[in-house]
């Protein structure tokens, strides 16, 4: 049964709260990062709480159900007894930065538990020249607990994150110095950047790192960018049915860089929502739209069999996933991430950057038709490797 969710305390000295990484300050992150894994209120103890307050006056949406109340509390050390009170409690700094699994770890024990590091990865070492002398970090509180506190070590906690198919060290550490901040703000990029990416996806990813960078210090959201996207590949169904092929494979590729900038940027300022959980699926939709305006444009010009090709590649896709949810059922991964193998037929397999490509490569040939023809055929030929694999996997798991 899971533990009720304990009290968030949150201790926040200036000027270490209000370190920025990617234009959000540490206090405001950790704040957003709080609301995502279900706290709904908090308890901010600072010997500057006005200051605190000041800098949190400003609306976020991004932590509107955190309601929060400010204390004062004395200088000198802290003692995280006597600062959680009575009351079962997580005892945050907010001069720090969190891998957010941390704090979810940390907010389910059921024993006083100080998260600590016993083998800080060496690009973080820089980052702790200037640790706090009296508290490091979170802390799991259970008053009246005789025993000792036990320890969440970040060194052992899970590194695979099922929604990024990548392995990424969960970390923490103080708030960097202003020389020190493109240090720190690897992390933040890291677990923003999907792990799996096809071979148009490597090109873009540069491109879109440098808009994520610019569009986090402003007030653009990312469900406005996701939003429009959607205009733009609706644009890019209409010309594609219109026969406007080099306007629409150019719409193409602007999509191509901005479906990678709205996730990046709702992951890098903590701006995550279920509504974007659903961007996937919209995705899908404006696609398959595109795939069957240049059915209905090839049709009309002279491919008589265009609409059996987008049969085929549509029920091709519709098998190429179950194939994954198969394996991700069975495994806890996806497909796209198993093996070596894996990631390098999703690099060049049948997906819309490479469609794109290829389009891009027969209008510059002259024959847009028959590159059609090959990424459909192409689709077809990457769910049947799928599907051989999720035979083998299935079959292999079970044989363990």
């Amino acid at each position: 049964m899971e533990s009720p969710r304990p009290q968030l305390v949150i201790l926040a000295e200036a000027p270490d709260a209000f370190v920025e990484l990617f234009g959000i300050s540490m206090v405001e992150r950790l704040l957003r990062q709080a609301q995502r894994i279900g706290f709904r209120e908090a308890i901010v103890l600072s010997t500057t709480p006005a200051e605190i307050a000041a800098h949190l006056a400003a609306p976020s949406w991004a932590r509107a159900q955190i309601s929060l109340s400010f204390h004062q509390r004395e200088p000198g050390p802290v003692s995280m007894l006597q600062v959680a009170g009575k009351e079962r409690a997580l005892v945050v700094s907010a001069g720090f930065y969190y891998d957010a699994r941390l704090l979810k770890t940390l907010a389910g024990k059921t024993t006083t538990t100080v998260l600590v590091d016993s083998r800080r990865p060496a690009e973080t070492i820089r980052l702790w020249q200037k640790e706090p002398l009296d508290f490091s970090g979170a802390a799991l509180v259970i008053p009246d607990s005789a025993s000792e506190p036990k320890q969440c070590d970040a060194a052992n906690e899970p590194t695979y994150v099922t929604a990024l198919r990548k392995h990424v060290r969960p970390v923490f550490f103080p708030a960097p110095s202003p020389e020190l901040i493109p240090v720190a703000e690897k992390y933040v990029r890291d677990l923003a950047q999907n792990g799996v990416l096809d071979f148009p996806g490597f090109l873009d990813s540069p491109i879109e790192d440098w808009i994520v960078s610019r569009l986090c210090h402003t007030s653009i959201r990312p469900n406005q960018v996701t939003f429009v996207t959607m205009l733009i590949g609706l644009a890019v169904t209409a010309l594609f049915a219109a026969g406007r092929l080099w306007w629409g494979v150019a719409l193409a590729y602007a999509i191509e860089v901005l479906d990678g900038v709205d996730g990046k940027l709702a992951r890098t300022k903590v701006e995550t929502t279920t509504a974007g959980q659903w961007e996937h699926e919209v995705d899908y939709t404006i696609e398959l739209s595109w795939w069957t305006a240049l059915a209905f444009h090839f049709r009309t010009s002279g491919i008589a069999s265009a609409y059996w090709l987008l049969a085929l590649y549509v029920v091709s896709d519709l098998i190429d996933r179950v194939a994954k949810r198969a394996v991700k059922l069975k495994v806890g991964r996806n497909l796209d991430d198993v093996s070596n193998f894996d990631r390098f037929v999703r690099c060049i397999g049948a997906r819309r950057n490479i469609n794109i490509w290829i389009l891009i490569a027969a209008l510059a040939l002259g024959d847009p038709g028959n590159g059609f023809v090959l990424f459909c055929w192409w689709g077809a030929a990457g769910a049947v490797a799928h599907v051989v694999r999720a035979i083998q996997i299935r079959a292999m798991t079970k044989s363990e």
